[in-house]
């Protein structure tokens, strides 16, 4: 049983993995064709809002009552809002769809690791993480190739269609191989927290990033705000006392758990500026085909499956703390590398910086996993692993936003204030048939301006990764003791 429920969750990691890799390569193209480039953060940020509002509650969920409903509702409404996407006719509509799979992904990766955590021992763990994160890295290969060719041969629609068979066939065999005993429980998760929660979240990232877009402080911005501030204060006032709270404080105080949350949320805004901003580069820059710029991703995760594999199968041979500071200093020095590219840079200066990422990705990310599911007890498991998932997800969002504002602000303004460029709609750029058709003087000038646009994104990513790098130092020098409670 214990082998065809981790190929089934093999599969689900697939199909969360793949989208995120496939629907990179077609952004620039899908911006153009629905006239929406100001839109773009959005495609990411609407999926990445609604998988963060929705982690920790189906963590909580899956506690209490089970991973395996929880998990299959997910892939369920995934598959459903897949359908969607492809079939969206403007760039409004798809960011609504965007939502929905985003509702539906908040479910697969975190109840697949907490699936994990439930079938095997520490000893094994890593060798399982090692795999999902082979797993994530060839989806991450297969998926730039896959959606660039699709993209050129048919359509941008069919990178979201092509999820659905995969989902199909892993709630096929989720349903069938999968066999859990729920143990009834009295307990009832916290609906006023958790509607506080999702209200607070929802409001707080939608002012972000609809900030990150106008740069401008409009009073639907503001007022967003405000609640979220109301929201989220009154969430956390009402866990204090809840008999079943949402997020539990004390397990988030945990200086292991803080020290690992940290650098995971910090290391998503490098993660995010290289799946949002380097197909940019590759085709708005350099003038790359979508397939082209596919391929400068796939050294990010042909290293991280080769270092997640090596790295989970010698995961007693260095602390947390040797192994997690190593993957974070390589996340330094690749984003360091970004920081010094210009429109004269070779290709093999990008594959090279975003091997080194994928590197330090590898190293640290499933460790972060099996050291977190180890120091807390099977009741509280899916809590934290959806936690941890919630705040690599906002962390992802926060860096979307706040790179998104720098890059619109940067590259916007330097458009409007130069005489060439006045009456050239930055879209022009993302698309390589319409940039063709532009004058030698205008593709030069456009090129370097966002260049200059997306270098300040690197910068970003880079200062994340040294946060993350000081957090990393507060983890322990010893492997963890297993929880002792049930």
């Amino acid at each position: 049983m214990r082998r065809n429920v981790t190929i089934a969750l093999l599969l689900a990691t697939f199909l969360a993995a793949i989208e995120g890799t496939v629907v990179s390569v077609a952004t620039p193209v899908i911006a153009s064709e629905l006239n929406g480039a100001t839109l773009v953060s959005w495609v990411f940020a609407a999926f990445l809002l609604f998988t963060a509002v929705s982690t920790p509650i189906y963590g909580k969920l899956a506690d209490l009552f089970g991973r395996k409903r929880v998990l299959l509702f997910g892939i369920g409404l995934f598959t459903l809002s897949s359908l969607l996407c492809g079939l969206s006719t403007s760039m409004e509509q798809l960011i609504v769809f965007r939502a929905l799979q985003g509702l539906g992904a908040g479910a697969v990766w975190p109840i697949s690791m907490t699936i994990i955590g439930d079938l095997f021992k520490y000893e094994e763990r890593g060798k399982i993480q090692g795999i999902l994160s082979a797993v994530w890295g060839i989806s991450g290969v297969l998926g730039p190739v896959i959606g660039g060719f699709l993209v050129e041969t048919l359509s941008w629609r069919y990178v979201f269609l092509l999820n659905v068979p995969f989902s199909l066939l892993s709630f096929a065999m989720i349903v069938m191989f999968y066999k859990e005993t729920v143990t009834e429980t009295a307990e009832r998760i916290d609906m006023k927290g958790a509607l506080l929660f999702a209200a607070g979240t929802s409001a707080f990232l939608y002012a972000l990033i609809s900030y990150s877009e106008t740069n401008v402080w409009t009073t639907p911005i503001i007022v967003s705000g405000l609640c979220s501030v109301l929201f989220i204060t009154s969430f956390f006032l009402l866990e204090r006392r809840a008999k079943t709270p949402l997020l539990p404080l004390d397990l988030l105080k945990q200086p292991t758990i803080a020290a690992i949350n940290g650098a995971v949320f910090f290391g998503a805004w490098v993660l995010v500026s290289m799946s949002a901003y380097i197909p940019i580069w590759a085709q708005a820059v350099l003038g790359k085909t979508a397939t082209e710029a596919g391929f400068m991703l796939m050294p990010l995760s042909v290293a991280w499956t080769f270092t997640s594999i090596i790295g989970g199968r010698t995961l007693g041979v260095a602390s947390p703390k040797r192994r997690a500071i190593t993957g974070m200093g390589f996340l330094i020095l690749g984003t360091f590398l970004l920081t010094l590219l210009t429109q004269d840079s070779s290709d093999a200066w990008v594959y090279l910086a975003v091997g080194i990422i994928g590197v330090g990705f590898g190293l640290s990310q499933p460790m972060f996993i099996v050291v977190l599911q180890t120091v807390v007890s099977y009741k509280q498991r899916g809590t934290a692993t959806a936690t941890n998932s919630f705040l690599s997800t906002v962390g992802q969002t926060l860096g979307v936003a706040v790179f998104g504002a720098v890059f619109n602000f940067i590259v916007l303004n330097d458009f409007k204030n130069n005489e060439t460029l006045q009456r050239v709609a930055l879209e022009d750029f993302f698309n390589q048939s319409v940039t063709e058709t532009l004058s030698l003087t205008v593709r030069t000038q456009g090129e370097q301006l966002i260049a200059t646009g997306l270098n300040s994104v690197f910068i970003g990513a880079m200062l994340a990764a040294v946060i993350a790098f000081l957090i990393a130092l507060r983890l322990p020098a010893r492997p963890p003791e297993p929880s002792q409670h049930p």
